[in-house]
């Protein structure tokens, strides 16, 4: 094992490889493998000496590795006992990671992605599983994009969850850049997670290659919408590759943004419907907070939720109509209710616009 001193060293080597070599992962990658094949114990380092001064003698070692401090940006490579030992299990695991806050080591992590554009129901799934996933100790890994990204980090967030956030650029380019606040909470108990150094920006490329990176922390990946195309069944199929679990929330057969997910679970994904789903996948222990919420106070998101949850206790079973007609609620906004209550395990669709309480 190398000393702490010499780990730190080859991290140091590492960065200034990737202020020499932005963007090359493929050649940066192929000298370590040959390196450590051979039997080098230090190969950043070592191929930094094979360069030779005609193309290191502009960047200064030190001078980097202190700006990086400067800007409260610390970089493990692959060699550092830090390295999330998940992700060095991958394929293609990057050669060092940039990183902003800290990275919790003692706690399982779930990836949470989907489509930019969700629907009412995405939303409401999004938040309905990540918060019951932070009460149950889980790490929230996403991309920082716009949808079901931002939703994830946001809801983790709210509900005093950990939540990491793996960029497809430097920490110089937050992208996008609206999420730059929503970047900086996150690092308060969380962390963001780049391989490219810090003035690297954002390239189309980047985005589909970091997925590796999102899959790879994580015991499993969760997709809750998503188009035919999206980017999230990348991950998803970084995360098959990386023999890890997928899981897809099924949607309406008519929703655009729920063909993705639904072939997924054609394809074999765990099909999830609520936490006790994923939970039993990753053996993950359930505990009394995800038994059965009728046996409980059952906390509602507003009082249309619990006259409606009320109704439904007093005339089981209870149709779409008689709800419209006692409540004077919109049928949209009751199907909204509907919904989130059945996600929740407290109601039952009986089908024909029928619903019960779930005992």
């Amino acid at each position: 094992m190398l000393s702490p001193t010499v780990v730190e060293g080859e991290n140091q080597y590492l960065h200034a490889l990737n202020l020499i070599f932005p963007d090359n992962f493929s050649f940066l990658w192929a000298f370590y493998q040959k390196l450590i094949a051979s039997g080098v114990k230090k190969p950043f380092s070592t191929l930094w000496q094979r360069l030779g001064p005609e193309k290191t003698k502009n960047l200064d070692l030190i001078k980097e590795w202190k700006q990086l401090q400067q800007e409260n940006i610390r970089f493990i490579s692959i060699l550092d006992p830090e390295y999330p030992a998940l992700l060095k299990e991958i394929s293609y695991p990057p050669l060092g990671l940039y990183l902003k806050g800290q990275l919790p080591s003692d706690k399982p992590a779930l990836a949470v992605v989907g489509t930019r554009k969700f629907s009412n129901y995405g939303k409401l799934v999004t938040e309905k599983l990540v918060k019951d996933l932070v009460a149950h100790q889980l790490i929230i890994v996403s991309g920082l994009a716009y949808g079901i990204d931002t939703l994830a980090h946001k809801t983790a967030l709210e509900n005093q969850g950990i939540t990491l956030a793996v960029l497809g650029a430097g920490f110089h380019h937050i992208f996008p850049s609206l999420n730059q606040s929503l970047a900086n909470q996150i690092i308060q108990t969380g962390a963001l997670i780049t391989e490219y150094a810090p003035n690297l920006p954002p390239l189309k490329h980047h985005f589909p290659w970091r997925n590796r990176i999102i899959s790879g922390l994580t015991l499993g990946t969760l997709v809750i919408e998503a188009k035919e195309k999206s980017g999230a069944l990348i991950t998803s199929r970084f995360a098959l590759e990386q023999n890890r679990e997928v899981f897809a929330v099924p949607g309406s057969i008519f929703n655009p943004t729920s063909l993705g997910t639904n072939h997924l679970i054609q394809e074999g994904a765990k099909l999830v419907c609520c936490l006790e789903d994923i939970l039993a996948e990753l053996n993950l222990p359930i505990t009394d907070a995800t038994l059965n919420e009728n046996q409980q106070s059952i906390i509602f998101n507003n009082p249309e939720e619990e006259q409606i949850y009320r109704l439904l206790k007093a005339e089981e079973p209870t149709d779409i109509d008689s709800l419209v007609e006692k409540t004077n609620l919109e049928i949209n906004k009751i199907l909204i209710y509907l919904t989130d209550l059945e996600i929740r395990g407290l109601i039952q669709d009986l089908g024909n616009s029928s619903y019960v309480i779930r005992i």
